[in-house]
């Protein structure tokens, strides 16, 4: 009995993960809010990509902080505004809202493993962290502030 209880609770975790139950589609939001977490992350990603080469050699002079600074908030500004766009097109802005909760939740699981795995190489762990710092909470504060603020406005429009 213990062992079927067990198997359940593993099957509906791991289920929670599938877009499909028993050959119906699940949740929307489910499926919405990861897609455009997925797309978000893309597009952040590209802004950082696209973005430090451009910015490096304008900030050489200056402080490491500052530098640092720059190079976390331009992107992170950028990207954020390039999120904007899609989510104007949806019904639900809670779905924006999600997909940066989502975000968070991928980021603090990405930066646990890699504390594990680097936990003998401290080196590598202190490039990481610093890494880490400068590209991750720059985009989910811009960008879930964002979404809070249009999701709050729909809501007042919906009243």
């Amino acid at each position: 009995m213990a062992e079927k209880k067990e198997h359940d609770e593993k099957l509906k975790f791991k289920d929670f993960f599938r877009f499909t139950k028993n050959g119906k589609m699940k949740s929307g939001t489910v499926v919405y809010s990861f897609s455009l977490a997925v797309l978000f992350v893309i597009i952040f990603g590209a802004a950082y990509y696209f973005l430090i080469d451009v910015l490096a050699p304008m900030t050489d002079g200056l402080p490491i902080w500052a530098s640092d600074m720059i190079g976390a908030i331009v992107p992170a500004l950028v990207g954020g505004v390039i999120c904007l766009i899609p989510v104007y097109f949806l019904s639900e802005r809670r779905y924006a809202l999600l997909a940066y909760i989502w975000i968070a939740v991928f980021a603090v699981m990405f930066l646990i493993a890699m504390i594990i795995l680097l936990k003998n190489e401290p080196d590598a762990l202190s490039i990481f962290i610093r890494l880490f710092v400068i590209m991750v909470p720059a985009p989910l504060l811009i960008g879930s502030g964002s979404a809070w603020y249009l999701y709050k406005k729909q809501q007042q429009k919906q009243m």
